[in-house]
């Protein structure tokens, strides 16, 4: 068993880290300023070990790490540093930097002295930027990073300037002290590749805030220029196989792929455009013409340092010993682009709500780019999609409910363009949603029970007229917006409804919600629903997809359901209705006293119907 003591661990690299570490045969000493924080953290995450990981309090800007007595002690047999501590923040003081990258890199440099005289340190692994200029080549620069006013770097951005200087002050305490240093150079790093999930949000959060506010009219640099990206979670494992090398000297490895393979900034924005279901921006202007804009004032608009442009570059990378390690077509397997869409979903959905807490109980995972939250059971799983001016999350205590009753399965995905999920133009609107249901049935081939609430309710008639679903599966329909009761009130040109949602108040929203039978009246209205469907049409991907949705099913679509089997569906309706009539000619109909969205009011009797 080796000993890791690691810097970080909390932070949205470290979580992964510390997960992927423990596979292995260690243990884990986590430098944390809070033990019931970080307790909590990874309770959340499911990955608390107890038996091979510690909590140890203190402070990396601290002498000795601000570790106590006891503490030291105990962590004076490690074996491997991982030092990956440092809260993204491009806008941080030159003092906040300071504080916490050249302090801490002597203080954890310090540490790492005294543990390599005590018992000779393995290996010290530290993780800094790609855009670091320093290299195995110029590690023993004779420069005091400490002394103010040197200008070995032509930085003038304190965060990345005392990044830089730290990585060459732990390069110099390396070769001073002798003990063997690997150097991580990972691009900007987006969230995982099981699903997309991004909380790091300084980053590209920077670019899809600025996208999503309409203040990226333009492509930065142009043809040559890249925004290099990687998951946290492949990250994680090439941290874990570097960690299991035995290096004997300084080694750096630079994690950006071939240049060639590495997307130009015009298609990432491009494909960021289209999972915000907007235009792309189609003109190049190059990088020190757009950072004289930004200096002139255009930041405080846009939000966006016009030092974060830095990490936008044209420069190439070697890459050959990460290679050597992870294999030839590492990068190229691993590439970020296979699930970006998903990630530039997610960042746009963390930037609407900023308080958001994820039901845990749920695992979120991906289908193509589809986010799928999941409840592992027994038996058939329970599909349920959403309709419009909802997500996935608001159908999560029906599924709740479903489990509860019964243990099987529960599979609630954030419909495309909505919730977390991207948005992907096609050809004919509703087969970007009928993709999904295909997808879907290839998951569950043994047969599922599908429950469709309005949108939702389409979507499944839909495939049953297209003889995607079979005689394996049962299908719930909820509320299917089939019959009209007036259709004058869709006769609104469609940028007068876009700038209706956009400008709506919580008042309105209510009124809209209740003058419309959604909700029989307002105690029926779920907590923190009529805030979340506010916030959500500050997102061009939610807003322009919702207003899409209700043109297509207003005057667009002309369902002919003739060839529905009735006797394959239940339908469950709410009377209380105002914009649509119960689809009689669809088949039996079990009437309920409620509003259109009752599976989101009122899940426990839903469910009990559904049953």
């Amino acid at each position: 068993m080796r000993t890791i003591f690691l810097t970080g661990g909390t932070g949205f690299i470290g979580r992964q880290l510390v997960e992927e570490l423990l596979k292995e045969d260690v243990m884990i000493f986590l430098l944390v300023r809070s033990k019931s924080k970080a307790t909590r953290a990874f309770q959340e995450k499911g990955i608390l070990n107890e038996a091979a990981l510690h909590f140890i309090e203190g402070d990396l800007t601290k002498t000795d790490l601000g570790l106590s007595d006891e503490d030291k002690d105990r962590v004076s047999n490690t074996d491997v540093i991982i030092h990956a501590g440092g809260q993204m923040d491009i806008q941080a003081t030159q003092q906040e930097a300071t504080s916490v990258f050249l302090n801490g890199a002597k203080h954890i440099s310090e540490f790492a002295k005294s543990i390599h005289q005590l018992k000779g340190l393995q290996q010290f692994i530290h993780v800094v930027g790609y855009m670091s200029p320093f290299d195995d080549n110029n590690s023993k620069v004779a420069i005091d990073v400490f002394k103010e006013g040197h200008d070995y770097l032509k930085i003038k951005n304190p965060y990345e300037k005392t990044k830089f200087l730290a990585d060459l002050y732990i390069r110099q305490q390396a070769s001073a002290i002798g003990y063997p240093l690997s150097v991580i150079n990972p691009p900007t790093v987006v969230g995982s590749s099981k699903t997309g999930s991004t909380e790091q949000t300084a980053g590209l959060g920077l670019l899809v805030a600025s996208m999503r506010r309409g203040l990226m009219p333009f492509i930065p640099g142009g043809k040559g220029y890249k925004l290099p990206l990687i998951s946290n979670d492949e990250l994680a494992k090439f941290i874990v196989q570097v960690f299991k090398l035995e290096q004997s000297s300084i080694q750096t490895y630079t994690l950006v792929q071939d240049n060639q393979l590495d997307p130009d900034i015009s298609e990432l924005l491009e494909v960021m455009s289209e999972s915000m279901n907007m235009a792309a921006p189609k003109i190049s202007v190059p990088i020190r013409f757009v950072k004289a804009l930004m200096k002139s004032g255009i930041s405080k608009i846009t939000q966006i340092p016009s030092d974060g442009l830095n990490f936008i570059t044209n420069r190439k990378f070697p890459n050959d010993s990460s290679k050597k390690i992870m294999g030839e077509d590492w990068f190229t397997k691993t590439s970020v682009m296979n699930f970006f869409p998903a990630v530039v979903a997610d960042l746009d959905y963390r930037l609407m709500y900023q308080n958001d807490q994820h039901n845990h109980l749920f695992e979120r995972t991906l289908i193509g780019n589809t986010v799928i939250y999941q409840i592992p059971g027994e038996g058939k799983p329970f599909i349920l999609l959403h309709g419009l001016l909802s997500d996935g999350e608001d159908l999560f205590p029906l599924g709740l409910e479903l489990h509860e009753k019964t243990g099987q399965p529960v599979w609630i995905p954030d419909l495309p363009g909505l919730g977390r999920s991207p948005f992907k133009r096609e050809k004919n609107l509703l087969d970007l949603y009928l993709n999904l249901v295909k997808e879907l049935l290839g998951k569950a081939a043994d047969g599922a029970h599908w429950i469709g609430h309005s949108f939702g309710a389409i979507i499944l008639l839909e495939a049953l007229v297209r003889e995607y679903i079979n005689m394996k599966n049962t299908i719930t329909l909820l509320q299917p917006p089939v019959a009209k009761r007036n259709s004058k009130s869709f006769n609104v040109p469609q940028f007068m409804n876009k700038w209706a949602l956009k400008l709506a108040t919580a008042n309105s929203i209510e009124r809209y919600l209740i003058g419309n039978g959604l909700f029989e009246n307002t105690e029926s209205i779920p907590k923190h629903y009529i805030a979340k469907v506010s916030s959500s049409f500050t997102s061009p991907r939610i807003l322009n997809t919702t207003l899409q949705l209700n043109r297509f099913l207003s005057k667009d679509y002309q369902g002919d359901f003739t060839k529905v089997p009735r006797d394959k569906l239940h339908i469950i309706w709410g009377d209380q209705d105002r914009s649509y009539s119960a689809p009689l000619h669809l088949g039996e109909i079990d009437v309920v006293p409620y509003g259109h969205h009752f599976p989101l009011s009122h899940p426990r009797e839903t469910a009990s119907y559904i049953l």
